[in-house]
């Protein structure tokens, strides 16, 4: 498999693997318990079209809309080190992802990293995420860069 199919087939585990975990109540690895039906289906719906416009974007090989593609994988990893790491290094928390969201919504999931004080901890479901979405954002840099 080439770097382009290979980089491809990130960005649909990527989009595969966000729905399943917004959509499918998968505890512990996620705790969906909290939302509604409708929440899930907004959340997976409105980055589902984001996400699969920008596969559609970098599938077209025109390398100003690849560019987009990419500039959106990586914000894409950014918001997610801010809303996940920032707080669990510093315990500084950005307003759309308070602590007491956290304790709601994700402090019975699994984790890996061991407590820093109070801090969030980030869980194995955001890890994996989080890990797919670099590797998606590398190897669509790349393929426009090679």
């Amino acid at each position: 498999m080439d770097l382009f199919n290979f980089a491809i087939a990130f960005q649909i585990l990527l989009f595969l693997y966000f729905e399943v975990t917004t959509l499918v109540n998968l505890y512990p690895w996620n705790d969906l318990s909290k939302y509604s039906t409708k929440e899930k289906i907004i959340e997976a719906t409105v980055n589902g079209i984001i996400i699969i416009l920008c596969i559609g974007l970098f599938i077209t090989q025109i390398e100003w809309l690849m560019i987009i593609s990419v500039v959106f994988w990586f914000i894409f990893l950014f918001m997610q080190l801010l809303n996940w790491w920032m707080p669990y290094l510093t315990g500084k928390y950005l307003k759309q992802f308070p602590k007491t969201l956290y304790e709601t919504h994700f402090k019975n999931t699994l984790k890996l990293l061991p407590p820093i004080k109070d801090h969030i901890i980030p869980d194995l479901q955001h890890n994996v995420l989080q890990i797919i979405s670099l590797i998606t954002f590398i190897l669509s840099a790349l393929v426009l860069i090679t």
